[in-house]
């Protein structure tokens, strides 16, 4: 096909439209018919255009008029819900960062300290039952805290202190009062709820006793201690 041919076909072939709509008439009229009898490919398109042609009957000009418009508060929305999912995505992943480095910390000193290591020095004239020799208390620093008494108890404490380690914390207590051969058992509550063991000690009753219970629990992690008997019930504890 020669360019005149080319472009003499294209000009038929734009006024496919018009003639799906009836627009067209007289001599291009005339000239698209004859063009439509020998050229299968333009028939082929006025075949896709028929059904529009229907189609266009039913749009409402008047609707053109009316131009969209965004509401005033849609930039300011836009940037308060970026703001929104930001904060909240950065929140996520400092607290995925907090528990895995927790989680790290536990598995780190569980396979190297006793997570609950009892030292009970028992002052009975000058026995001591437990380790031999236990720190001394001058050589690190001492948080003093306040233990409250159940109730139903005759616990006497004489001084309690947590010690702030560098592998988890420690507790330190001098107390009497303590039922003689029963066993208590010593927790730290953590800010998520959980109770870590921090050691048992058995009682011996009216005499003075020292013990020394420590944890892998990270000081800035604990909320509680809480020292239990056998049956459960709370003998002291101390909100910290």
């Amino acid at each position: 096909m020669s360019a005149d041919d080319e472009a003499a076909h294209r000009g038929l072939r734009e006024l496919l439209g018009s003639y799906a709509l009836g627009h067209l008439s007289g001599p291009d009229e005339d000239r698209l018919r004859a063009h439509l009898d020998g050229c299968a490919g333009c028939r082929a398109q006025l075949d896709e255009l028929a059904p529009l042609a229907g189609r266009l009957g039913l749009v409402d000009p008047r609707a053109f008029g009316d131009v969209p418009v965004p509401p005033p508060t849609l930039g300011e929305d836009v940037r308060r819900a970026v703001s929104q999912a930001r904060a909240e995505r950065d929140a996520d992943e400092l607290a995925q960062r907090r528990a895995a480095a927790a989680e790290q910390r536990r598995h780190r000193w569980v396979g190297t300290l006793t997570a609950a290591a009892v030292v009970l020095v028992a002052l009975v004239g000058g026995a001591v039952i437990g380790r031999a020799t236990a720190p001394d208390p001058a050589q690190v620093p001492l948080e003093a805290i306040s233990m409250d008494v159940g109730s139903d108890e005759d616990v006497t404490v004489e001084s309690a202190d947590l010690v702030d380690h560098t592998w988890g914390v420690e507790l330190r207590i001098v107390a009497l009062g303590f039922d003689a051969g029963e066993t208590f058992r010593v927790e730290f509550r953590t800010m998520d709820g959980r109770l870590v063991p921090a050691g048992e000690f058995r009682g011996v009753g009216t005499r003075p006793m020292t013990c020394f219970l420590q944890s892998a629990t990270m000081r800035e992690d604990v909320t509680q201690v809480l020292v239990t008997d056998e049956s459960g019930d709370t003998v002291l504890s101390s909100d910290l």
